[in-house]
């Protein structure tokens, strides 16, 4: 069945970050009533300064909105292997999770949209598909399948509908540094070379416009109702061989320096996702392929 958004009333958490910023727009523009809550928002009618651990702060917003639907993408990320992280990153991805959800108890909310991430199949063998026993890499990854397993377990014990999306690599235009392409197109404009491992890791990359319509298409089909969805385009991209179609369409004087850092520790060399089973249930393909992506990034 689908479901037209119009007038729907949704939070998004996390909403003033990238994704979000993104995710909002398009909520929006479908009619949808928006309302983000995000640590560091600029407080009105609409958005709301909270910190997700803080219960009794969250769950006087979530009574006065009163949601339909909640996506929550707020969560403290990390790359780093190092455990003295995990403290913090339990406090914000696991108990401000259970802290949303525990507020929306006195709600007619109708879908739990939450934003896991492909980092938790770890060094299972690809493409990796949604049954697959999560391997976390990381106190990140880690943290993450805690949220799912929470979501889950609370959901079917509150009869509440969820949806989990596995979200891979994205890139699209004006990114942070904190990325891997959006860090290299940056430094090749400005003239400045580009140090980066072998590049042997293949990564699956999804431009961000097809990441968003993955993001607002499970809110308007009943079918993903209690699935967990790998968000990915089903190809994989060795780094190497990105960082070459970036260096040739920027061309200039900076290049790529491949080997010049080592890889990091538990390094996954694969992460490839299947995307057959959102494609089949709903019907989800991509719009664009990754150099077309990457093209309107350069040239943006």
């Amino acid at each position: 069945m689908d479901n037209s958004l119009a007038n729907k009333k949704i939070i998004v958490t996390g909403g003033n970050g990238y994704l979000g910023s993104f995710l909002v727009k398009s909520l929006s523009d479908k009619g949808a009533e928006v309302y983000i809550i995000s640590i560091d928002a600029d407080q009105n009618d609409h958005n709301f300064q909270i910190d997700i651990t803080k219960f009794d702060e969250l769950n006087n917003v979530i009574q006065q909105v009163q949601p339909d639907i909640v996506y929550h993408l707020a969560a403290s990320i990390s790359r780093n292997r190092d455990f003295n992280i995990f403290e913090n990153m339990l406090k914000v991805n696991v108990t401000g999770t259970f802290n949303l959800l525990k507020s929306l108890e006195n709600t007619e909310c109708e879908q739990f949209i939450f934003t896991s991430t492909s980092e938790i199949y770890g060094n299972n063998s690809s493409p990796f598909h949604e049954e697959l026993l999560p391997m976390p890499v990381s106190p990140y990854s880690v943290t993450k399948v805690m949220a799912e397993n929470l979501i889950k377990t609370y959901c079917q014990n509150h009869h509440r509908n969820y949806t989990i999306l596995r979200l891979f690599n994205f890139y699209g235009e004006n990114m942070s540094d904190d990325f891997f392409i959006s860090q290299m197109v940056n430094s090749l404009k400005n003239g400045d070379d580009f140090l980066m491992t072998k590049g042997e890791q293949s990564r699956d990359f999804l431009y961000v416009v097809d990441v968003i319509s993955a993001m607002t298409l499970v809110a308007e089909q009943t079918d993903a109702y209690n699935e967990t969805f790998n968000v990915c385009s089903g190809k994989a991209s060795p780094l190497a061989s990105i960082a070459s179609f970036i260096n040739q369409k920027i061309g200039g004087s900076a290049s790529i320096k491949l080997g010049a850092l080592p890889y990091r520790k538990n390094e996954v060399w694969e992460m490839i996702g299947s995307a057959a089973k959102i494609n089949e249930k709903l019907g989800f393909a991509p719009e664009y392929n990754l150099y077309e992506g990457l093209e309107m990034v350069i040239n943006k």
